[in-house]
């Protein structure tokens, strides 16, 4: 804040998401619709903005590496670009021959994601390690840590901004024997700085967000 205080916010929303696809060699095309969200905390009086993500739709193509790519489709909001940028983490990258329990491996990428209220192009870079046991239910658990950079320029009430920011990732998925993922959480963390180079001011501000997100049938 101007003050030199802090400013705490928490928020907190579940959305239900139908996932349908269609298996090919070259890749599994998935469709995601958004039937609804809902307010855990900190979003109860804005019920518009929830609504709002009702209906949105995305279409892509899952490589069989597990990369989701031509992601398309909207309408654009909000929360819809969260979960849109969320349908990215629900897939984990995966070796050409698949994960085997014991492996590691690593990854990039560079895709568009919603970093606070910007639209930014982040690089990600991640290492993935697959747990030598399976789970009871014979899934098997992988342990995924990426780092994170974005930009992004843009303007808001008339002032031209850009971000900087930086974030690490630590998730854990359970894949199911036919490739499905039954449960993916964790942790993210950002760091970002907002320039106005009007003013010459700087904003900082970190986001931590917890996610769970699970395979309901």
């Amino acid at each position: 804040m101007p003050s030199g205080d802090a400013q705490v916010q928490i928020l907190g929303r579940t959305a239900f998401v139908t996932l349908t696809w269609v298996a090919a060699d070259t890749g599994t095309r998935l469709t995601a619709t958004v039937d609804s969200a809902v307010a855990d905390s900190g979003l109860t009086g804005l019920a518009p903005m929830l609504d709002s993500a009702r209906g949105s739709r995305w279409t892509a193509v899952r490589r069989p590496g597990g990369r989701l790519t031509d992601l398309t489709g909207g309408p654009r909001s909000l929360i819809a670009d969260q979960v849109r940028d969320q349908l990215q983490l629900l897939f984990p990258l995966l070796p050409p021959d698949g994960a085997q329990p014991g492996a590691t491996w690593g990854d990039s990428s560079t895709a568009t994601a919603r970093v606070s209220a910007f639209e930014a192009t982040e690089t990600a870079l991640g290492a993935t390690r697959a747990e030598s046991m399976l789970t009871a239910s014979g899934a098997l658990p992988l342990l995924v840590v990426r780092t994170r950079s974005a930009t992004a320029q843009g303007t808001q009430f008339g002032q031209p901004m850009t971000l900087r920011a930086t974030g690490s990732d630590t998730l854990t998925y359970h894949i199911a024997p036919d490739g499905r993922v039954l449960v993916v959480e964790g942790v993210r963390l950002t760091d970002l700085v907002v320039d106005l180079p009007s003013s010459g001011q700087s904003v900082p501000a970190r986001e931590r967000s917890a996610l769970r997100m699970i395979l309901l049938r």
